[in-house]
């Protein structure tokens, strides 16, 4: 027994490093198509790192302004880049109606392409905004979308319970939009 727990305690901190390294030295970052990008909060290497790949005209920031430093070199690194750096602030604990979600569609319609889409963490509104932007723009399926949603982006309810709240108002979105199709 005592050789299961050694290594189940040696799994633990294994992947406790990855999650670590993906997160902060990768930024959870992935690709959701040609045009658009996810992420977490990137540390100024990172995302200066990124933008001269991607090329990023646009930066949403779904964790909102802060008076952190990460959120100071973001803004200088996008007015040095000539990127539009968007703040449209979610909390991952609350259930959005279709209202703010439209807003957020929109926001990332008309933005300037390519675009990066990022949180704290990355796992649960950036989940959220890139579900919406792959069921409502690309019009791709709610299927498709969830996959958004996924526990390799971080995106964990069955152990953060509150942060369910960025599936529901993804499925209010969703629920919404057939209804609107039904009545056309």
């Amino acid at each position: 027994m005592k050789k299961f727990f050694k290594y189940l305690l040696f799994f633990i901190l294994s992947i406790t490093v990855v999650i670590f390294l993906i997160i902060e030295v990768f930024g959870n970052f992935y690709k959701i198509d040609k045009y658009v990008y996810r992420s977490g909060k990137l540390n100024s290497y990172n995302l200066q790192f990124y933008h001269k790949i991607y090329n990023f005209k646009t930066i949403i920031n779904l964790h909102g302004k802060s008076s952190k430093s990460w959120y100071k070199d973001e803004k200088n690194i996008s007015k040095q880049n000539d990127i539009t750096h968007i703040d449209f602030k979610l909390k991952n604990s609350i259930i959005y109606d279709t209202n703010t979600t439209k807003q957020l569609v929109q926001l990332m319609k008309d933005a300037k392409k390519p675009m990066l889409i990022h949180c704290l963490g990355g796992a649960d509104r950036t989940s959220l905004a890139s579900a919406l932007y792959i069921y409502a723009i690309k019009n791709s399926s709610k299927q498709e979308a969830n996959k958004q949603f996924a526990w390799y982006y971080g995106h964990l309810p069955m152990i953060r319970k509150k942060v369910i709240a960025m599936d529901r108002s993804f499925d209010l979105f969703v629920d919404e939009a057939k209804k609107d199709k039904n009545e056309d």
